[in-house]
């Protein structure tokens, strides 16, 4: 063996060795739970790096940023232990998928570069800023002429296009109303220059298969495609993978069809399923062996899922690695939820302090932040209108137990945030009077900022209402909605009496809100415009964005009250499996009502997709089972509030079997203890350059900037920069062997000219803007560009250059344009 097969397998089990050694062209490693596929990923890149492979060529698709952040740590370390420099993982391209398209649509044309970027809240914005033009009134009919209902299901229908590869034209066939509004979004969002996630993936794959040259250049270069979560992929996705594996990469794609929850937005699990036949692959490993679990929790959850799902999953047998005591397993029915919640919050208050041991051996006590409550929804409702997770988080609340909802919460339960979207709400029903302002003060205001200037505050009001709901026909004024936003809170005394670190997150992410709003629309300066901003914060905002009080620094030390799927890829000394009976968890099965005809999904919902079925909520009854390591609790309740008749238990519940297995009314009195102490996190913070730049310049800045949230507005002349690059990038595309003139570099420049955050003048000729004078300075440029580096034109490309630099609990990543 050489020195990288010793070090492997001296730090990898058997199983997980041989996935990172194996030199097959196609591997398929099925992980389960808890079984170090991270660590299984970084040493299969060590190797090859160890066997000469060039870092530029290895490419790793993650299912999130933060999934990324976390295999780069742990690629860092082991280029470290095996003597490499950790500096190489910048040269490698370790993220999602999304941006690697957009990375490689800018190499195939340098426009996609000044493409913003469009998820799910932006997209409607973009839909409800466009409405008109879109043509989607006449749809409102079938949604019981609910306007946001209707938005919400055009976007859906837009997305499952996109992950699905489905052609506008066969749409329109099928359903013309439909077709016309989606091919109406297709031509606004690139005559605007917009582009959703789904959207970069599927341009990627049609470049790449009609045959674009620059397309097929970027996939080439790739010699080694690693990709995590695999059983998450949606067929867009896959298309891509399998045209990099046309252009001769080689794949390894780890992933558990038993932890496939996402098919409700499109995901494929078959593509794990039927991995083997399509790839004719003969190298599959299997890491059996969970670290994570007890004994019992592992023989539960597996047989659970094998029980299940039974021939339509693959084969495991997931074994523990340890089986630390204490431990509990436990499983009750309560007869009501104020019961059920009675006993998991005082069951938590009996876990504190608890003995515990961590993989390492170390001893410490249970801490809040140890403990998590799972729930298969957060934000609904109870049939008597109070948010699920209430019953939990007001009694861990009444303890002093603290908690982070995560993924779930209502941005708008804080008080400070709901003054704030009040105001907008009042200034969207025209400039209010004193006795309208008095009353949002005393009763919106005052609760949340206790030291507010009633004098300031009226003052704002009066300045933004007279300038939001000024008369038609004067000339248009440019009007920030983020500006308000400090306005307001600076009459609200915020600076001087500043609330808790937690408020302030949160009052950041209602300032990552406005930017949103700054990124469709150019200004809000009419009546309509600002009461579609209001009507966004107050029928969309609330379910589109995900609250958390978790640290971005350091996860607190409080319990996670999350979603399962919020949940996903954590781990927790102590799980509670909360709101599961009949109907509830499992959830019913639901059917396809989306806006795209039927009879072009069939394959699509023929695999579970786009609907709800049993299979789906097996598979994230076990990923909840999988998250805990020694101790486990399922709870439900018979009776909830406003319910008519009793629940019966949740036959995945009823499913849990094993000798350790418990009633929660049984549990244990009393544990040994030992003196409480957190565990310490592995969480990365990814710092760039800029976030450096700002500390230094400005602590507060960078807290209020990084930690926080808080979003400048958008200038006039925002992407200026980038518009000019572009049209460096395009005159090196048009011209790759000849420079060009000065005439034909003006002519570039001005079609490749975009700036989103300014409108052009009505007369540009007679009355040139701030529009036109950008765009003439942007052909000076070019043009003295191509006449000072005529002589080395085709050998002198400005490109950007990334390095992330990992340093002591933190990657630092560099952008440098340079020659």
């Amino acid at each position: 063996m050489d020195k990288m097969e010793v070090l492997i397998r001296s730090k990898l089990t058997p199983d997980q060795a041989d996935a990172a050694l194996d030199a097959s062209r196609e591997v398929l490693c099925l992980a389960c739970a808890g079984s170090g596929k991270s660590q299984t990923l970084a040493f299969r890149v060590a190797r090859l790096i160890s066997e000469g492979v060039s870092p530029t060529s290895i490419v790793a698709f993650t299912f999130t940023e933060k999934a990324a952040e976390s295999i780069k740590r742990r690629i860092a370390q082991t280029l470290s232990l095996a003597g490499f420099s950790t500096n190489l993982i910048g040269q490698m391209y370790i993220g999602t998928i999304h941006s690697f398209c957009q990375n490689v649509l800018g190499k195939a044309d340098a426009k996609y570069r000044q493409y913003d970027v469009l998820d799910d809240n932006r997209l409607t914005l973009f839909l409800m800023s466009r409405y008109p033009a879109l043509q989607i009134k006449p749809l409102r009919i079938r949604f019981g002429d609910r306007y946001f209902e209707t938005i919400k299901e055009v976007a859906a229908a837009w997305k499952l296009c996109q992950d699905e590869g489905l052609d506008v034209t066969s749409v329109a066939t099928n359903d013309p109303e439909v077709g016309t509004v989606l091919q109406l979004l297709k031509d606004l969002l690139d005559r605007d220059q917009y582009i959703d996630f789904g959207s970069m993936i599927r341009l990627v794959v049609e470049h790449s298969i009609g045959g674009n040259a620059a397309v097929n250049r970027a996939l080439s270069e790739i010699s080694h495609l690693l990709v995590d979560e695999y059983q998450d992929v949606s067929p867009s996705q896959e298309a891509l993978i399998q045209a990099i594996h046309a252009q001769g990469a080689s794949l390894f794609v780890v992933g558990d069809d038993d932890q496939a929850i996402y098919s409700w937005r499109g995901a494929d699990v078959s593509n794990i399923l039927t991995f083997r036949d399509r790839y004719q692959v003969q190298a599959i490993h299997n890491l059996d062996t969970n670290f994570r679990s007890t004994r019992a929790i592992v023989d539960v959850s597996s047989d659970f899922i094998a029980q299940e799902l039974g021939a339509a999953r693959l084969r495991k047998d997931p074994s523990n690695h340890r089986d630390i005591a204490p431990r509990e397993l436990a499983n009750y029915l309560f007869d009501d939820r104020s019961e059920e919640a009675d006993w998991v919050t005082n069951r938590i208050e009996q876990l504190l302090g608890t003995l515990f041991t961590e993989k390492n051996g170390k001893v410490r006590g249970l801490t809040p932040g140890d403990i998590a409550i799972l729930m298969r929804s957060t934000r609904g409702s109870e049939q008597s209108g109070e948010a699920r997770h209430n019953p939990f988080t007001s009694r861990l609340a009444a303890k002093g137990i603290p908690f982070s909802l995560e993924a779930g919460g209502n941005p708008f339960d804080r008080p400070q945030v709901a003054a704030l979207r009040e105001v907008f709400r009042l200034l969207a029903n025209g400039n209010p009077d004193r006795a309208e302002a008095k009353e949002v003060f005393d009763q919106a205001i005052l609760p949340g900022y206790p030291k507010a200037d009633f004098a300031r505050f009226t003052r704002v009001l009066s300045d933004w209402g007279r300038r939001i709901h000024a008369p038609t026909g004067g000339a248009r004024q440019r009007l920030l909605p983020q500006n308000l936003v400090f306005d307001l809170l600076s009459a609200l005394q915020i600076s001087t009496y500043p609330p808790a670190p937690e408020v302030m997150r949160e009052i950041g992410l209602f300032s990552r809100m406005i930017q949103d709003v700054e990124g469709v629309y150019l200004s809000v300066d009419s009546s309509d415009r600002f009461r579609q901003v209001s009507h966004f914060l107050e029928f969309v905002a609330d379910g589109g964005y995900n609250v958390s009080t978790d640290d971005v620094t350091q996860r607190p030390d409080a319990v996670s009250v999350a979603t399962v799927h919020s949940a996903k890829g954590l781990e927790f000394p102590v799980v509670f499996v909360v709101d599961c009976q009949a109907g509830r968890f499992p959830g019913k099965n639901s059917s396809y009502r989306g806006l795209i005809p039927k009879q072009l999904v069939q394959a699509a919902v023929q695999r579970g997709a786009y609907i709800g079925t049993r299979e789906a909520e097996a598979r994230l009854f076990y990923t909840a089972l999988t998250r805990a390591e020694a101790f486990l609790y399922v709870t439900g309740a018979a009776n909830l509030p406003g319910g008519k008749r009793a629940n019966k238990a949740s036959p995945f519940s009823l499913r849990m079997t094993d000798t350790e297995l418990i009633p929660a009314t049984d549990v244990a009195t009393s544990f040994p203890t030992e003196p409480r102490q957190p565990r310490v996190d592995q969480t990365i913070l990814p710092t760039s350059f800029s976030d450096i730049r700002y500390y230094l310049h400005c602590p507060m800045d960078y807290r209020f900037r990084r930690e926080w949230g808080f979003s400048p507005a958008v200038p006039e002349l925002f992407g200026y920069g980038r518009a000019v690059h572009v049209a460096i990038e395009k005159l090196h595309e048009l011209h790759p062997v000849h420079p060009p003139t000065s005439d034909e570099a003006a002519a570039v420049a001005m079609e490749s000219f975009h700036l989103k955050h300014i409108a052009p003048s009505g007369d540009p000729v007679n009355r040139p803007g701030a529009y036109e004078r950008a765009k003439n300075k942007a052909v000076e440029i070019a043009q003295q560009y191509v006449t000072e580096f005529a002589e080395d034109f085709t050998s002198r490309r400005q490109v950007e250059a990334r390095f992330e630099i990992p340093a002591a609990d933190c990657l630092i990543t560099v952008l440098l344009t340079c020659s």
